[in-house]
């Protein structure tokens, strides 16, 4: 299965609820329009979209954009740590971001863990993967897995990574959007770290908003603590980078 593993971590119950609102998000998005549109022009049996385009929000491995694969089969499959001895996990590289089961030769479908993921993909009636990852440089953030008996062509490789590149892009965004909407910050605290972004000092925030120092300060703090990070710096930094300011 393509994931998605954090490189910053927020502290765990933070984290628990941003993986519960993840997950909740990617079975809403089972029946995407352009996922039921393009299953009509290349068709697979089921799907899971995992990863966000953007790094670090305190989600980890498992992040589920869209999917309607069995939910139990992702769970278990996640909680036996199996995307450690699935070869899709490196089958999918920048240079060659297809992978799927049915370029397997038989000395790797003999390897340690396979034997499992197959019994579970028996168990759950999934039919057999192939799967695109998404890059950033060296680095992949996300990808989509597609379920079908019989390998995808080329053109239709093609048709299913571009589509999916742009449903991946939109729902990234909305996930974003709903995750940041959980950190719960003020109109003041945003405005305190746009007008910092736009690089003004603390006077001149003042005269913009008529805020006191202590509350332009307070409101740089708790912003900070909010997104998990440390200083008036890294909080500008952070609000950027999830779209919170401008």
């Amino acid at each position: 299965m393509p994931s998605y593993i954090a490189k910053h971590v927020a502290d765990p119950a933070r984290q628990a609820a941003m993986e519960v609102i993840a997950n909740r998000f990617g079975r809403a998005h089972a029946t995407h329009p352009m996922m039921a549109a393009l299953r009509q022009i290349v068709p697979f049996d089921s799907f899971a979209m995992s990863g966000m385009a953007f790094f670090g929000l305190g989600v980890g491995r498992g992040v589920m954009l869209a999917t309607d694969m069995p939910e139990a089969f992702i769970r278990q499959f996640l909680s036996e740590n199996l995307y450690h001895q699935d070869p899709m996990s490196y089958l999918m590289t920048a240079e060659q971001h297809w992978g799927s089961w049915h370029d397997l030769g038989p000395e790797v479908l003999t390897g340690p863990g396979v034997e499992r993921i197959r019994q579970l993909e028996q168990q759950f009636g999934i039919t057999t993967r192939s799967a695109i990852g998404f890059f950033k440089g060296e680095q992949r953030f996300g990808g989509v897995t597609f379920c079908r008996a019989t390998p995808f062509s080329d053109d239709e490789k093609f048709i299913l990574e571009m589509t999916t590149r742009v449903v991946h892009a939109e729902l990234s965004d909305q996930l974003l959007s709903a995750m940041n909407q959980h950190l719960g910050l003020s109109e003041g605290e945003l405005a305190c770290l746009k007008h910092f972004a736009d690089g003004l000092e603390v006077p001149a925030i003042h005269q913009v908003t008529g805020y006191t120092t202590d509350t332009i300060y307070g409101y740089a703090k708790s912003a900070a603590r909010k997104m998990g990070v440390r200083g008036r710096t890294h909080a500008v930094a952070e609000a950027l980078r999830r779209k919170l300011i401008a």
